[in-house]
């Protein structure tokens, strides 16, 4: 058995389950695993967006400085304040489960700035920065270890069989064919092999075939 330590005083990893998994954020697919299982969003607010918006018109046609008006007020708050509180109830069990399976998370640096100016609302209601934070913290609890690779590493361009990378690729391509061997990779699932591989490769694990996606640490 190895145990993983950070460089100076970041705490050890704390070998329980002996497994590492890369996992790459996305739009259809909250996480997916270098293991090939991912998981779907809920997306809590999606989900509310009919009460919010029946809850905000109601509001708005209440006369200003009325009771009536503040009780739509403190309505459409407790709508917004539900879908929070969903979310962060999803996001904790969500961090639990993941840190119970594996003992390092690999993950891409995230340009959330960058994806909210992309995507809006979509990408506040997928809260992956706060899903993060969670995560993270619970890691830390555990004595598991999360690692970021740089953001600009190409990930989904490159293929994890033998490292061709694409010169670009668009989001609606789900599915590639290597130029170099030939493989056929999903676009997020290659992604989250090659975080692991990185990820992996960042803490001194060396190199990781595409086939070992969980392996002792």
């Amino acid at each position: 058995m190895v145990v993983v330590v950070d460089e100076g005083n970041k705490p050890e990893v704390e070998v329980k389950t002996g497994k590492i998994a890369g996992f790459d954020f996305g739009l259809r697919t909250f996480l997916t695993c270098s293991d090939g299982t991912t998981i779907k969003s809920p997306q809590f607010f999606k989900q509310s967006l009919n009460a919010i918006k029946i809850a905000s018109r109601q509001h708005s046609q209440k006369l200003k400085g009325s009771s009536n008006r503040e009780r739509a007020r403190k309505n459409l708050v407790r709508r917004y304040e539900d879908v929070s509180h969903r979310r962060l109830d999803w996001f904790w069990k969500l961090a639990h489960h993941l840190t119970d399976k594996f003992d390092v998370l690999c993950f891409e640096t995230l340009n959330l700035k960058g994806m909210q100016r992309l995507w809006g609302r979509k990408i506040s209601d997928l809260a992956f920065g706060e899903f993060l934070q969670i995560l993270e913290w619970v890691a830390k609890k555990k004595k598991k270890r999360v690692v970021f690779i740089d953001q600009w590493y190409p990930s989904t361009k490159t293929c994890s069989c033998c490292g061709y990378v694409l010169e670009s690729i668009e989001l609606s391509v789900r599915e590639w064919r290597c130029s170099g061997c030939q493989s056929v990779n999903g676009r997020d699932e290659n992604a989250a092999v090659n975080i692991l591989m990185v990820g992996a490769s960042t803490i001194g694990l060396g190199d990781i075939s595409r086939f070992e996606t969980a392996i002792a640490v």
